[in-house]
């Protein structure tokens, strides 16, 4: 059985894509605030909520990034 390698690069990259998915989430947190005229404790009291956002936004980034990924393949073989 093969080794899976990943690189140090693609881990990095991964991450910094997973914060900006959290930030992104913690945003619409925030703007939910701002338009509901809740309480801002709320940031803090729906943290769960938050990161099942920033998950779901990840999912759907990776599904693009997949889907991008497909039709680079399709096309490069249509060229050749």
């Amino acid at each position: 059985m093969k080794d899976l390698v990943i690189s140090g690069k693609r881990v990095k990259t991964e991450l910094l894509i997973a914060l900006g998915c959290f930030v992104c989430a913690v945003l619409i947190n925030i703007i939910c605030i701002i338009v509901y005229h809740s309480q801002w404790h709320e940031i803090f009291s729906q943290i769960g909520f938050t990161v099942l956002v920033a998950v779901i936004l990840y999912v759907l980034l990776l599904l693009i990034r997949l889907l991008a990924l497909l039709c680079k393949k399709i096309f490069a073989k249509r060229n050749k």
